[in-house]
């Protein structure tokens, strides 16, 4: 069975089809295809017969005066690749292709006409608040320029008005307490005060030796029990110990600054916590 495409044309092979005839008479070919004749073109060697326009299988069969032959089937196809179903199915996905890209695109417009519409309220709200601040740092620029010439007179008449170092330091170490232990002397008598001062000079040479300090301030640290308000009233009592030497309290403060920026990268604390009081 030879399969064709409908257009084309198909082509039986044979031998002295045109044999010689008294009066030049030529034989009469007749090929069906099926029961449907095509038309046929004869030579030589082979029969040349356009196919009907028919599609599938049929058989086929010539004819020549009785003589009636049949060399096999055909198929004949289309020549179309695409049948009905498929040509309704791509125009049917065609159609919902181009639905959906024309719904997309309404969506992109309204929400870019959203996103336009907030940029211009935003725009809007910040061009009034910038109003606003402008409007209050004129007012607030023209009461310090008010107070500040009624400093001025103040300062002109009264002076530059001070602490002592005593109440200041006082008020820095020891805030909202105006009558603090250290300001007072010692409630110990007898033996007892002896053995105290005693053990306070001691205490106080220790506090002088740097590797001691370090040592007992990193030890307080790793006390759970040890608070912040502890750390600042701790802190507050070492920095009146050593007033006499503040080149050494300095020194101690950048060692203790130094582990305090090392804790912090390794743990990844907020920067705002790092110098807390």
């Amino acid at each position: 069975m030879e399969v064709l495409p409908s257009s084309s044309s198909m082509t039986l092979k044979g031998r002295n089809l045109i044999p010689p005839a008294p009066g030049g008479a030529k034989l009469n070919y007749t090929v069906l295809i099926g029961e449907t004749p095509c038309s046929v073109t004869v030579s030589e060697s082979q029969l040349l017969c356009e196919p009907p326009n028919l599609t599938g299988q049929y058989k086929v069969v010539v004819q020549v005066g009785g003589l009636h032959v049949s060399p096999g089937a055909v198929h004949i196809m289309s020549d179309s690749l695409l049948t009905l179903p498929a040509i309704v199915s791509i125009a049917a996905g065609g159609g919902l292709l181009l639905i959906i890209v024309i719904l997309v695109l309404i969506a992109y417009k309204r929400k870019s006409r959203e996103n336009d519409l907030t940029l211009k309220r935003l725009q809007m709200q910040m061009d009034n608040l910038e109003s606003r601040v402008a409007l209050e740092c004129k007012e607030a620029f023209a009461e310090l320029q008010t107070d500040i010439n009624e400093l001025t007179s103040d300062l002109d008449r009264a002076g530059i008005p001070h602490l002592d170092y005593r109440t200041y330091a006082m008020r820095v170490l020891f805030p909202g307490i105006e009558d603090h232990p250290v300001l007072r002397e010692l409630e110990v008598s007898g033996n007892g005060q002896q053995n105290v001062e005693k053990a306070l000079k001691l205490f106080g040479q220790l506090i002088n030796n740097k590797v001691f300090l370090l040592t007992f301030i990193r030890t307080l640290e790793m006390q759970r029990s040890f608070s912040m308000r502890d750390r600042g009233n701790v802190a507050s009592l070492i920095m009146t110990a050593l007033q006499g030497r503040l080149e050494y309290a300095t020194d101690v403060l950048k060692h203790l600054l130094s582990d305090l920026i090392d804790r912090n990268l390794e743990s990844k604390n907020h920067p705002k916590l790092l110098l807390r009081r």
